[in-house]
């Protein structure tokens, strides 16, 4: 017996007749429309706040292992470390290069948006990205898409750094970013009760393709995007760390005077 199918919303139903009547250049801009919708629904908080304390972490290690090694060279003593006024000065301005790729490349979360648009766009037509569009629009869609990024993508994402010992929860120079993400982490109620059983479009995407197929797409590529994401991005602070930097050489010379 042939499984019964819901009638398709009526904007889809209308993608689906306009892919039929318009030329495939029409198609191709109803389904870029479709996808960067979705793709612009999704809310970047989550990795964005995450990858904060990642990569501040990261600029820390690497200034002060450069900073370290140039104290070395220069011979000097026991009292060349962090809390020597020279250091302080010289870490900053190495950080002060950190704090810009952060500032350009994460924190505005569109990297995000663009990178499951793009896997989105591989998997999804344009009558299924527009109804994934529209379900994330309404109440009970906008809840599960938040449950999707923080449960799904955010605790995996969360698992990889922390048991691979990427993340030092106590390191007390990224505390303040620290408690950002918690306060971004607890804004999404991780916790909370969430019935969607009386609601048919919530239902229909968590019991069939488009919503099926979507949701692993986002548990495995989702995920992976913002773990390369953030890796090139960790590449390229290291990089800006032990770029020449006369400041810092000026800073471990006045140390040795």
């Amino acid at each position: 017996m042939p499984v019964s199918r819901p009638f398709p919303t009526t904007v889809s139903y209308c993608i689906a007749l306009l892919l039929a009547v318009f030329p495939a250049a029409r198609a191709d801009d109803l389904k870029t429309d479709a996808i960067q919708r979705l793709s612009g629904s999704h809310d970047p908080q989550i990795p964005v706040a995450l990858g904060r304390v990642y990569l501040r972490q990261t600029g820390i290690r690497a200034a002060r292992a450069r900073l370290a090694r140039a104290g070395r060279e220069a011979g000097l003593g026991r009292d060349w470390t962090p809390a020597h006024p020279r250091w302080t000065e010289a870490e900053g301005v190495l950080m002060s290069r950190v704090d810009d790729i952060v500032g350009r490349r994460l924190e505005s979360g569109t990297w995000l948006q663009e990178a499951w648009g793009r896997e989105a766009d591989r998997m999804l037509n344009a009558e299924e990205a527009d109804e994934l569009a529209h379900h994330f629009a309404t109440p009970a869609g906008r809840e599960q898409r938040r449950v999707i990024e923080l449960l799904i993508v955010g605790e995996t994402v969360m698992a990889s750094y922390t048991m691979t010992g990427r993340l030092d929860y106590g390191m007390p120079e990224t505390r303040a970013d620290y408690d950002r993400l918690q306060q971004v982490w607890w804004d999404h109620d991780p916790f909370g009760k969430r019935d969607f059983t009386g609601d048919a479009g919530a239902m229909r995407f968590v019991s069939r393709d488009p919503g099926i197929k979507y949701t692993k797409m986002l548990a495995i590529r989702g995920s992976a995007t913002v773990i390369d994401h953030l890796e090139q991005l960790a590449g390229e602070i290291r990089s800006a760390v032990e770029a020449p930097a006369p400041e810092v050489d000026a800073a471990v010379a006045a140390a040795r005077r």
